[in-house]
């Protein structure tokens, strides 16, 4: 009788080992029974051992370790789009590049090589100029709004896809007297590139991470990426060899723009389907409001899969929208200058009384407040939330959902005019549902802790006051 030792890995995949000499059976149950300290060496079969199938060869190469274990579920129809898109992105890219050759002087006898490298300096300025400016804006906003820029990176590339492709017809415009746009449209060109790096790189950044934390375990993101890169490099290889087939019979305008528009269409198309399915678990303000919303109607709150089909790519993260009835119940924003914004309106106060206990502070801006502050008018709702020091992920989700509930209590009961009662009853009912609805995110895999409701780097909130009483100087926070 043989033996099978059994292991397993850490996703749960079974690997066996059959002992079938007699000799080395029986020094091995000495050894798993403790009789005999033997040291056992099992040899290779003189045959060799067996050669791995190739689909399995591939799935070592190309998945990370530990799949589909390691990663979450969505992983694979992600993949499968974003390979289909890389492969058209790369047809395409070929027919911008003979474009922008043309367009650098390749073909023309009066182009000179120092005029191309001068050419070439002002566009990687352009370049390196759009990077840093746009890492500075929209830095912040990567990872919580990780499918919008996702998506919008591949549309700032296929941009400049068309720019280049336009480049000979701006030529031959110029060459009859009109605007050269040849520069212009190369600097553009250059930007949108840039652009699209800055977003693609920290939205896939935020992507990889959410795969490689499945619900149950842990993957490794460093594999993961490692694996993305090389299926992107294998697929960027296979679009160039095919397109290096195909481009040269592409000669005429018609053609070209055909096949340029064909790709790009279905460049987007695939992307936006790729990156509809993904089924985030981190909190944003689009999926906060969701969330509480259904959870205010329906006491259940629905997992990832069942909020991401209902998920906006596009879409205004300031909006406080009821999703029952689709209306707009007004609008909310994190206040990046802190007190400053609310003061600012002098409009009233807030009751800070109310705010004792929180870590932020929630109030009306001075178009929603008469002058005095304390009546709300009839105007579109705009609140802002500031924090205070030591504020938390949790904070952020209880200060966003309080406003969503003093835009649900204003559009339920248009005839409460006072600002102060609107946060108090507000406030109650936050706190009486608060402790339930986290428990319902937990339970459905959410991840409260990682917060994504604040995309801009708040100054917290520290009142101080100098008061002189009887020559005496004292300072209260």
């Amino acid at each position: 009788m043989a033996i099978r030792i059994v292991e397993r890995d850490d996703g749960g995949r079974l690997h066996y080992i059959d002992i079938i000499d007699d000799e080395v059976r029986v020094s091995l149950l000495l050894l798993l029974s403790g009789l005999s300290p033997v040291k056992i060496t099992v040899k290779a079969d003189s045959g060799g051992s067996k050669p791995l199938p190739f689909a399995a060869i591939l799935s070592k190469v190309f998945l990370p370790a530990g799949y589909p274990d390691s990663v979450t579920p969505v992983v694979c129809r992600y993949q499968v789009f974003n390979a289909l898109q890389a492969f058209c992105s790369s047809l395409a890219s070929l027919l911008s590049s003979r474009a922008v050759l043309e367009g650098f002087g390749v073909g023309d006898p009066s182009a000179s090589a120092t005029n191309a490298l001068l050419l070439s300096v002002v566009l990687d300025f352009f370049s390196r100029m759009t990077t840093i400016v746009s890492a500075y804006f929209i830095g912040t906003s990567l990872v919580p709004e990780s499918k919008t820029y996702r998506f919008l990176a591949d549309i700032l590339n296929d941009g400049a896809i068309v720019l280049e492709t336009l480049i000979p017809i701006f030529v031959a415009a110029s060459k009859h007297g009109l605007p050269s746009l040849r520069v212009p449209a190369l600097c553009l060109s250059a930007s949108l590139r840039s652009l699209c790096g800055v977003a693609a790189g920290g939205s896939k950044a935020a992507i990889s991470l959410h795969f490689a934390t499945p619900v149950s375990g842990k993957g490794d993101l460093g594999d993961l990426n490692a694996k993305d890169a090389s299926k992107e490099t294998v697929l960027a290889l296979m679009g160039m060899l095919i397109g290096t087939l195909i481009v040269p019979h592409i000669t005429t305008p018609t053609s070209t723009y055909t096949m340029l528009f064909t790709l790009v269409s279905l460049h987007l198309a695939l992307n936006y389907y790729g990156v509809r399915g993904l089924a985030l678990r981190t909190l944003n303000r689009q999926r906060a409001s969701f969330l509480w919303s259904t959870f205010r109607q329906t006491k259940n709150v629905p997992s990832p899969t069942e909020v991401s089909k209902n998920e906006d790519i596009f879409a205004n993260s300031s909006i406080l929208k009821d999703v029952t009835t689709e209306r707009v119940l007004g609008s909310c924003t994190f206040a990046s200058n802190g007190f400053g914004h609310i003061l600012a309106t002098g409009h009233g106060i807030p009751p800070f009384d109310l705010f004792k206990t929180e870590q932020y502070v929630l109030w009306f801006d001075r178009t929603c407040t008469s002058n005095s502050g304390k009546e709300l008018r009839g105007s579109v709702l705009h609140m802002y939330i500031v924090l205070k020091k030591g504020h938390g992920a949790l904070d952020h989700l209880k200060a966003w959902v309080h406003a969503y509930e003093v835009g649900k209590l204003l559009a339920e009961y248009p005839e409460t005019t006072d600002p102060t009662t609107a946060l108090c009853v507000s406030y109650a009912s936050v706190v009486e549902h608060l402790p339930l609805f986290l428990t319902e995110l937990a339970e459905k895999t959410w991840i409260v802790e990682e917060g994504g409701l604040v995309t801009t780097l708040p100054r917290k909130l520290l009142v101080e006051a100098d008061v002189t009483f009887d020559g005496e100087r004292r300072k209260d926070q």
